[in-house]
C-alpha cells in the first residue's frame, strides 16, 4: 500500500510540474513575531483510520519570512466493491486507481511550541460535500512536528479526523 501512495504522490507530482500547477503560498502569523521555528524544509504524511485517506505533506519556509509554501496531497482510500453474478457468487469488481488531489492551505498559526491552521475548503470524495479541514501539531524536537486534524461540514459529513507529522529534512553539504 505504501508503495501505490508513493507511486500516487509521484504521478501527481509528475503531473503537476507537466501543467505548470505551483506550489501554494500560505500566510503564516506567528504569535512573537518570529517565524525561525518553521524555517526549512518539512517533509511527512498524514492518515486516517476513519476515512483510510492519506497524503503527504510537505513546505518550505525560507529565511524568516511571513510566508511559506507548502503542498498537501490527498490520495482518497481504495474501496473495494463486490458485484453479484447470474452464478450467486460475488466477485470483486476492478475500480480506476483513486486520483491525488493537492489541498491548499489557508493560513498556518505558530506559537508556543504549536503550530495551528486551516485549509481551504474541499470536496470531500465520499458525501461529494464541501468540508474544511483544522489541525494542530506541537513540536517534539527541533525537528519534528506531528499533530492532529478534523475535518467538519455544515451539510452531513460525519467529523472525522486523523494524524499527521512532519519532519525538518537535514541537508549535510560535503566539502571537496
Amino acid at each position: 500500500m505504501k508503495a501505490i501512495r508513493g507511486v500516487l504522490t509521484l504521478t501527481l507530482a509528475l503531473a503537476a510540474a507537466g501543467c505548470g500547477w505551483r506550489r501554494t503560498p500560505v500566510p503564516i502569523i506567528s504569535d512573537n513575531g518570529s517565524t525561525g521555528l518553521l524555517v526549512g524544509t518539512w517533509a511527512g504524511e498524514y492518515s486516517s483510520t476513519q476515512t483510510g485517506r492519506s497524503g503527504s505533506i510537505s513546505f518550505d519556509l525560507a529565511s524568516e519570512k511571513d510566508t511559506a509554501y507548502c503542498d498537501v496531497v490527498m490520495i482518497p482510500s481504495v474501496r473495494s466493491v463486490r458485484i453479484a453474478t447470474n452464478t450467486g457468487v460475488e466477485s470483486p469488481a476492478v475500480r480506476p486507481m483513486p486520483t491525488a488531489e493537492p489541498l491548499k492551505l489557508r493560513f498556518i498559526r505558530l506559537g508556543e511550541g504549536r503550530v495551528t491552521g486551516t485549509l481551504e475548503p474541499y470536496k470531500d470524495p465520499d458525501c461529494g460535500c464541501l468540508v474544511t479541514t483544522t489541525f494542530e501539531g506541537k513540536f517534539t524536537g527541533a525537528n519534528t512536528i506531528q499533530g492532529t486534524y478534523v475535518t467538519t461540514s455544515s451539510g452531513f459529513h460525519q467529523e472525522t479526523g486523523g494524524k499527521w507529522k512532519v519532519t525538518r529534512q537535514i541537508t549535510t553539504s560535503t566539502s571537496p
